[in-house]
């Protein structure tokens, strides 16, 4: 429809099936390419296993008495916003049937893919958005080719008998014809299809290949690239003066995939992803690896992250126009009276760079009563001004005086900066993004990197104030300032601290404030989002 006019048909997924989601969301992004078209509600995540990869992010019984009430039914929140602000005419629409039948059209026929292996839901997905064929599982396959008339087109069952030899046909069949410069890791054992409509829409290859194995060899190659992150800060200066970080980092490379042949073919598949304008990759670690070790590889590859695990209806954001200016109000070095007996403080709170939180107001804290009564850091994605103009605007049309918008470590994509071949490239890259979304400072991933690290942080555009750096901290807490910006090492929390309860955080900042050292100095707090909130900052400040 003309203007910001839109008709959107919602549908209730919450209590559906994973194979009637896939579904679901497979037609979604079909639907979704020239506008948005399908919305789907995805309900309240209760279940424990949603918020459940290899470990519990929110435990249930901070789930139901810190977040549950302000995140609510994200959603319909964000539906409900979107009411708001743009002229929607939605339509519920109460079954998946029904759903099908209206959208038949934009479906060429079906993909069934094989619940005895559950990979080839990844193949399914690539074959949707290049075919445009609908994922569909064997239990709906008779009303879909009955009822609603699509053919099958693809059949996936009993074609591979493992995951490398699966990913290694789609490598070399899908991979050319799927958009340039993205992929995506999806784990289908987790059955969360929240992201698959975005895969599907933007014709994105996607695969799961684990980045973490047992043994010497592939120990050792980790251990190098570990080295390259944390080792003991003078031989890291060292190791980077000499310029020998790019050697260690591809032995280290090519000891993981000697270990590990589905990381060998992960790093193949990572290397061939062109610059676009910067190698990206969508998702999440793989039920076999985790966090760390997917970053490790990833960044040693040269590709930033946007994970996007639980992240739902970003084809649907990605159709809606901003709406707003991309506009925030920020402090210049001339507008600031230092103190000099003063000790100044700052949160921030992590994980912005996660789609799910951006899709969930920050889990509930931009909603809570406490946000604009506390100066408060706010870790986002400036990849929104992009991905989901609509759902970042919604950031800035509510914006106080209290709020600041940060990009998330350690840029416009999530990544360890220390293993970038290509830093140069992904801070210009970060500045020209950031700049579009009025973002001037950055936190990075790494407090203590090496100095060369920090001199090309340095460089960087002027549009950068400066960075907070440090998702933790292995016990060095420098503060720079290179190229007339701050490189400031976040002081909380140190690495056996991070999964804190908020009373103890809160507790570590204090014996912090009440060092005796000299002033005026500077506290950077990066806290643990899935623990502690602005409420807890808010009560805490009270106390100061």
């Amino acid at each position: 429809m003309s203007g910001n006019q839109f008709a959107v048909d919602v549908i209730d997924v919450s209590k559906s099936s994973y194979a009637e989601r896939l579904l679901a969301a497979s037609l979604q992004g079909l639907a979704n390419r020239n506008s948005p078209s399908i919305f789907l509600d995805f309900g309240i995540y209760d279940d424990v296993k949603t918020r459940t990869t290899n470990e519990v992010f929110i435990p249930e019984d901070i789930w139901i008495s810190k977040y549950r009430e302000t995140i609510g039914n994200q959603d319909q929140n964000n539906l409900d916003y979107y009411r708001s602000v743009y002229d929607l005419k939605v339509n519920r629409i109460d079954d998946l049937n029904t759903m099908v039948k209206k959208y038949s059209k934009v479906c060429m026929g079906v993909v069934v893919w094989d619940p005895e292996f559950l990979d080839t839901v990844n193949i399914a997905l690539m074959l949707s958005g290049l075919e445009d064929l609908l994922v569909v599982g064997p239990e709906s396959l008779a009303w879909i080719t009955g009822e609603i008339g699509l053919e099958i087109r693809k059949d996936l069952r009993g074609r591979w008998d493992d995951r490398v030899s699966l990913y290694q046909w789609a490598f070399k069949n899908l991979f050319h014809r799927c958009t340039e410069g993205k992929i995506a890791c999806i784990e289908p054992d987790w059955s969360r299809p929240e992201f698959a409509d975005y895969i599907v829409q933007n014709r994105i290859f996607v695969y799961s290949l684990a980045t973490l194995e047992e043994g010497f060899i592939f120990d050792l190659g980790q251990k190098l690239l570990m080295m390259l992150v944390g080792g003991p800060y003078f031989l890291r200066n060292l190791i980077f003066n000499l310029r020998l970080d790019y050697p260690l980092k591809q032995i280290g490379l090519y000891l993981m995939g000697l270990g590990s042949k589905e990381t060998r073919l992960a790093t193949r598949v990572q290397r061939a992803v062109k610059a676009k304008p910067f190698p990206t990759i969508f998702g999440w670690h793989t039920r076999r690896d985790d966090e760390f070790s997917f970053m490790l590889h990833l960044s040693a590859n040269g590709l930033r992250l946007v994970p996007c695990h639980l992240a739902g209806n970003f084809s649907f954001h990605s159709q809606l126009p901003a709406n707003t200016e991309f506009k925030q109000k920020h402090a210049t070095p001339d507008s600031i009276e230092l103190e000099r007996d003063k000790t100044y403080l700052t949160f921030t709170l992590s994980d912005g760079d996660q789609l799910v939180l951006m899709n969930t107001a920050e889990l509930g804290n931009w909603f809570r009563k406490e946000r604009g009564k506390v100066p408060f850091n706010w870790e986002t994605q400036p990849l929104l001004v992009d991905i989901a103009p609509a759902l970042l605007g919604r950031y800035y049309r509510s914006l106080t005086d209290k709020d600041y918008l940060v990009a998330g470590p350690s840029g416009a994509g999530y990544t360890i900066p220390p293993l970038l071949s290509n830093l140069r490239g992904y801070l210009e890259e970060s500045a020209d993004v950031c700049e579009r979304a009025d973002v001037k400072t950055m936190t990075s991933y790494i407090g203590d990197p090496s100095m060369r690290v920090v001199r090309e942080h340095g460089k960087a555009s002027e549009n950068f104030i400066g960075y907070l750096a440090g998702y933790l901290h292995f016990g060095r807490t420098p503060q720079y300032l290179s190229g007339n910006r701050a490189f400031i090492a976040n002081s909380w929390p140190p690495l056996d601290n991070i999964a804190d309860s908020s009373e103890q955080t809160l507790a570590g900042v204090r014996e912090i404030l009440n060092r005796p050292e000299p002033t005026p100095r500077f506290i950077g707090v990066h806290l643990f989002a899935y623990i502690t909130t602005i409420t807890d900052v808010y009560n805490f400040v009270q106390t100061l």
